[in-house]
């Protein structure tokens, strides 16, 4: 069953009761019957005017308050968004200007990391010339000391052999030869003998 149903039944019956006391009979068709579905004029009326009256005054004292609240906050979002927009095109400028310096200190870094390979193949260079230039030093006053060794050496076997071969000549003629005419000789023989080696 319907509860709303019980409630209008027991409405109706209390509204029966109250008519029987006053000379009405239940169920007649009196000026003062309750319908739940059509009130009295009177009520009616009253709710017209209550309406109108609400109306009225929600329409002078509430509306253009909460019209100029949505405006104010219309104007605040407006200007929100405004600033906004500016925010975001400085941080979009902000954000090139950061590329833009990334971008040029990674050349920078790329130009630096170039000269210093350049420059540490330049020192390389120049301490492999030295070195070279060093070395090569090196051999030829090693050369010139082992040709003046050399000299020195052939100069003082000549002089022994010299003396080796006038002795044994002396010995061999049996006569002694002229010091000069001797050493004349044996400086011959010594000069055919280194060039045939």
């Amino acid at each position: 069953m319907n509860p709303y149903y019980d409630v209008i039944v027991l409405a109706q019956e209390e509204h029966g009761t109250q008519n029987t006391t006053t000379g009405t009979q239940e169920g007649g068709h009196g000026e003062d019957d309750f319908t739940p579905v059509m009130p009295h004029k009177g009520e009616l009326i009253a709710a017209a005017l209550f309406f109108i009256t609400l109306f009225l005054i929600v329409s002078r004292l509430v509306l253009p308050k909460l019209n100029a609240t949505l405006a104010a906050r219309e104007q605040a979002l407006a200007g929100q968004l405004n600033a906004a927009e500016t925010t975001r095109g400085e941080a979009d400028q902000v954000l090139a200007e950061y590329r833009a310096k990334l971008a040029d200190a990674q050349a920078e870094g790329n130009r630096i990391i170039e000269e210093a390979r350049r420059t540490a193949e330049s020192i390389a260079a120049e301490r492999r010339a030295a070195a070279e230039a060093e070395a090569q030093a090196l051999v030829q006053r090693a050369q010139a000391d082992i040709q003046s060794e050399r000299d020195r050496a052939i100069g003082a076997l000549r002089s022994e052999l010299g003396a080796l071969s006038i002795d044994l000549a002396s010995r061999v003629v049996g006569r002694s030869l002229d010091n000069e005419a001797q050493r004349g000789l044996v400086e011959s023989y010594i000069d055919q003998l280194t060039s045939q080696n």
